[in-house]
């Protein structure tokens, strides 16, 4: 019987950590909240110190409006292994709804710095820059991120109206 993709990766099986792992962004791909950290939840039992399941319940719990829980869930995946890009930005997202400008700019920077080249980065870290009153590194951040981006990519349009916003 062939296994399904979320149960192998790179032709060898799975630990069962991984398992639930997958198979969490499995149904979180499908809008299955419960189910996703409920596996999530259990790869986390089964493997307490790997960073990347932190990182991805801290996510999903922030898309479900549970910040508080996303936070613990972000700040043990940064303790754990500081190099976790998604980590700073997760956390950058919760400083930016939290009003708390200059500590999403400080998580942004540090995500960009381990992953240079994704442009949600930038895109938030030049919301955080610009409502913290630096236009200008707004707008150096959000023209960046129209150079990462394809033609066809429907983000370019959110880019160009923030950046437009930005030099009003």
């Amino acid at each position: 019987m062939k296994q399904p993709a979320w149960y192998q990766r790179f032709g060898r099986r799975l630990k069962p950590a991984d398992r639930y792992y997958e198979r969490g962004l499995y149904y979180y791909e499908r809008g299955k909240f419960d189910l996703a950290v409920a596996d999530l939840d259990e790869a986390i039992t089964l493997a307490p110190k790997k960073a990347e399941y932190y990182v991805a319940r801290g996510l999903m719990l922030i898309d479900y409006n549970q910040p508080a829980e996303a936070a613990e869930d972000l700040a043990v995946a940064l303790e754990m292994d500081p190099t976790q890009w998604l980590a700073h930005y997760g956390s950058g997202v919760l400083a930016v709804d939290d009003g708390e400008y200059q500590d999403a700019i400080r998580h942004f920077s540090r995500a960009q710095r381990l992953a240079p080249r994704r442009p949600e980065i930038y895109f938030y870290r030049a919301v955080a820059l610009y409502y913290a009153g630096q236009n200008d590194e707004a707008i150096r951040d959000m023209s960046f991120v129209l150079t990462l981006l394809e033609q066809g990519d429907r983000r370019r349009k959110d880019a160009e109206h923030w950046l437009t916003l930005f030099r009003e």
